[in-house]
C-alpha cells in the first residue's frame, strides 16, 4: 500500500470488487468533514453502499468520515476509501435502498454542472 493518496502512473491498479453495481448520477452535493468543514463537489456514480464524487478541492483523505447531503434529501455518513487527485469513493456507513439509489440515478441525471 502506498504511504499518501498519490499513486503513480506506473503502479499497479487494485480491483475492488463491488457489493453492488455502480450508477451514473450527476449532482451537485455538500459534503462536510470534520477537518475541513463544507466542501462541495459532484457526485458521478453510485450505489447502495458508496458513491463517487469529484471535490471541488483536495483535501480528503482516506478514512476521513465525511456527511453528504443532496437537496431535499436526507443526509449519508460515510468514510473516504480512496483518493484519486479530486476524485474520492465514499463507503456509506448504512446501505441506501435500492428504491432510493434507482429514482436518485433516474432523477438526477439532468442536472447540469456549471
Amino acid at each position: 500500500m502506498l504511504p499518501t493518496d498519490e499513486t503513480p502512473e506506473d503502479a499497479p491498479r487494485v480491483l475492488i470488487e463491488r457489493k453492488d453495481p455502480r450508477r451514473p448520477i450527476k449532482t451537485e452535493a455538500l459534503i462536510r468533514n470534520i477537518t475541513q468543514g463544507h466542501i462541495g463537489g459532484h457526485l458521478l456514480d453510485i450505489s447502495e453502499h458508496g458513491c463517487k464524487i469529484d471535490l471541488f478541492n483536495t483535501s480528503a483523505r482516506p478514512g476521513q468520515f465525511v456527511t453528504i447531503k443532496l437537496d431535499n434529501m436526507e443526509s449519508w455518513t460515510g468514510r473516504v476509501r480512496w483518493v484519486n487527485d479530486r476524485i474520492v469513493g465514499v463507503e456509506f456507513d448504512r446501505a441506501l435502498h435500492s428504491a432510493v439509489v434507482d429514482h436518485l440515478s433516474r432523477s438526477r441525471m439532468s442536472v447540469q454542472f456549471a
